[in-house]
């Protein structure tokens, strides 16, 4: 569809992003519901508690692979079939995890379900934007985030829960869910998101812009993997490990919605600094909460970074869409996803050990903090030098 024709107001109205965000949805419910599921379910069929994570790590490591090809498939391939595709390869082998609980069957099924799951999150993170208006497109990436961020927040602790209550089998057949939403695929575009191949610039040219953005991101998710890991493993008594999860998720969230209205109408000049300090100050008083300070530091520091973990994401992905021609948009997507995927597991792993040595969890959560510190300052030249949305690209208003 053209934007151009498209009359103001809600952004909802477009038909094409409801059905992006439709299918996003149902994609990420079925990859957030198995991804705390699976290790506990490959545990509960007598794999090694030393292995069983590294059933979802197959899962991510495909996922990364995929993404950073993917701006090839977005060239040659339309976005319906892209979508179909994921939304296939996420849901149909979901029911398999029932049937085939050898390490390398779960391997299996997962290494194919990451094929999917990089289409869905790599297409639909351009997909959307590119259905709404230009000078709105904060907004319309603050929607992919909501497609992205509330089955995550519910749907890992979720399948856990289910599964260690000894209902997988709601699990895996939850997991067929993007293959029933396929039903709302038609409005979705049947041209390809990327323009044709000798369209794009070097990829010297194209990657550079994106390498800042990219290694931010890549900080921030590693910081946030880090905390889910270390907050469970160092409070396994009580709900506080729980509570402080679910304030860092729910503020994440609406952070990750609705940030986009303010970048399209302010910029990420005042933005991006303010949530770097705020989110290093949440990291700093999460830790200070840790090692024995009050409950209540440990709340607000978990809030605090989730403002950050959220914001930040919406306002990286816009960062780097205004970093390269339009054509080279289908780059800029996978590299964002790469990034955040990459990073999210490489914190789980190397924070989440830090977490078992000499260094506590406290430690661990102090080291994220400097990280997000020194390479957040790097990204701040680029930020600085962009310049803010002109009034006129301020004129919509939902």
């Amino acid at each position: 569809m053209s934007v151009a024709t498209t009359r103001p107001g809600s952004l909802w109205a477009i038909e094409e992003i409801r059905a992006v965000f439709v299918l996003c949805f149902a994609g990420l419910t079925s990859f957030s519901i198995t991804l705390a599921a699976l290790p506990a379910w490959a545990a509960q069929h007598g794999h090694a508690d030393t292995v069983v994570g590294t059933v979802t790590g197959v899962m991510l490591g495909v996922t990364v692979l995929v993404q950073l090809c993917s701006a090839t498939l977005m060239r040659r391939y339309s976005t319906r079939t892209l979508l179909i595709v994921g939304c296939l390869l996420l849901g149909l082998p979901s029911p398999l995890y029932l049937l085939g609980t050898d390490l390398w069957a779960l391997y299996a099924i997962s290494a194919v379900r990451g094929v999917g799951f990089a289409l869905v999150t790599v297409v639909g993170a351009l997909a959307i934007p590119r259905a709404a208006p230009a000078h709105r497109r904060g907004e319309a990436i603050g929607i992919f985030g909501l497609a992205a961020a509330v089955p995550m927040m519910l749907g890992i602790a979720g399948g856990a829960a289910l599964t260690l209550g000894g209902s997988f089998a709601v699990v895996a057949t939850l997991g067929f869910v993007p293959v029933v939403a396929l039903v709302a695929a038609h409005p979705v575009s049947r041209t390809p998101l990327g323009g044709p191949a000798n369209g794009s610039g070097p990829w010297r040219r194209v990657l550079l812009p994106l390498l800042i953005p990219a290694a931010v991101l890549l900080t921030v998710t590693a910081a946030g993997g880090g905390l889910v890991t270390i907050l469970p493993l160092q409070l396994p008594a009580g709900g506080t490990a729980g509570t402080a999860l679910l304030l860092y998720g729910a503020v994440g969230m609406v952070a990750r919605w609705r940030i986009g209205h303010l970048t399209d109408r302010i910029g990420h000049r005042g933005l991006y600094p303010l949530l770097l300090v705020v989110g290093v100050a949440g990291l700093i008083l999460t830790a200070h909460g840790l090692a024995g300070g009050t409950v209540a530091t440990l709340m607000v520091g978990a809030a605090l970074f989730g403002l950050t973990y959220g914001g930040m994401q919406t306002v990286l992905l816009d960062l780097s869409y205004s970093a390269v021609p339009e054509q080279d948009a289908p780059t800029a997507s996978a590299v964002w996803n790469a990034a955040f995927d990459g990073g999210t597991a490489a914190g789980a792993s190397v924070l989440g050990f830090a977490a078992g040595t000499a260094w506590s969890g406290d430690g661990a959560l102090l080291a994220g903090a400097v990280a997000v510190a020194v390479v957040g300052i790097m990204g701040l030249a680029p930020v600085l030098a962009r310049r803010a949305p002109a009034p006129t690209d301020r004129e919509d208003t939902p």
